[in-house]
Formats: C-alpha cells, sequence, structure tokens
C-alpha cells in the first residue's frame, strides 16, 4: 500500500468508522478504480458465508471511496451521499475477498464535474463487483449526489 492509499484509508476509518470493523483495506486505488479487500472472518454469518449487510455495506464503501479519490484528484470539494443502490447476491462467499468499484462508463465523469461546477450539486453512477476465488459473488450499482452543504446545515 503506497503512503497515499494509507492515509486515505485512515481517513475512511476515521470518518466511517463502520469500516474497520468490516476488515476493509484498500489493496489498489487508481483513478480508474479501487479495490477493497475483505475479511471473511469479520463479515460470516450463521451459514458460515458473507452476510449480505457486510456485501452491501462494503459495496457502497468502495463505490464511495472510489468517488471520493475521483473527487480529490480533481480539486474538487463537497459532501458525498448514496443516493440509490441495487445489489445483487450470485454466489455465497465462503473466504477472504475483494470488491473492485468504477465508474459505470467513464465517458459520465465530464458531465458529472460540469454539473457540479455549474450547479454545485451533480450525480453519477458507479458499478462495483465482490469476488471472491476468481468468480464475481456479487454486483452493486449505486448512484452518488455531490453537492455543497449550505453555511447553516449542522
Amino acid at each position: 500500500m503506497t503512503g497515499k492509499q494509507a492515509a486515505f484509508q485512515q481517513m475512511l476509518f476515521e470518518q466511517i468508522p463502520q469500516t474497520k470493523h468490516l476488515g476493509m483495506h484498500i489493496r489498489h486505488m487508481t483513478e480508474d478504480c479501487l479495490t477493497m479487500q475483505g475479511q471473511f472472518d469479520l463479515n460470516k454469518n450463521h451459514l458460515n458465508i458473507v452476510f449480505g449487510g457486510s456485501i452491501a455495506a462494503i459495496s457502497i464503501t468502495t463505490a464511495w471511496s472510489f468517488l471520493q479519490h475521483r473527487i480529490a484528484l480533481a480539486g474538487l470539494h463537497g459532501a458525498l451521499v448514496i443516493k440509490q443502490q441495487t445489489v445483487k447476491f450470485l454466489l455465497p462467499i465462503r473466504s477472504d475477498f475483494e470488491c473492485i468499484a468504477s465508474l459505470h462508463t467513464n465517458e459520465d465523469w465530464a458531465p458529472f464535474l460540469t454539473s457540479y461546477i455549474q450547479r454545485g450539486r451533480a450525480r453519477i453512477q458507479v458499478n462495483a463487483q465482490l469476488r471472491c476465488e476468481g468468480k464475481t459473488c456479487a454486483t452493486f450499482e449505486g448512484t452518488f449526489v455531490l453537492y455543497q452543504p449550505s453555511e447553516s446545515a449542522g
């Protein structure tokens, strides 16, 4: 893990403490994708497979982290939240796994930036897949919104 990845992961653990308890660790982080490693032992359920709630939480967090990274690279600041998600559970996960997030399509990025710069609000879709032992076990599609929070909030 690079120093930049370690710093980002520490920020993630501080801002969203649940991520530390889920055993999430950044494995790979670029402008085009982010891969998180997930620990089976911290996410298994009574059936000895990864709990569906963990799959959803890890998917959202990986996608959110990917966008936070891209937004920072673009020099933007704002509040990033999830608006909508769909998770499809395809196969049981029985060991450590990874979650890989990327844009639905790279062509979405420029309009997202333009919308945010012009209106102070933009939305974008991120896809992720959870993989274990070379197989896609779950897929995630999420719509995220970046907005400029009002000064009176909080």
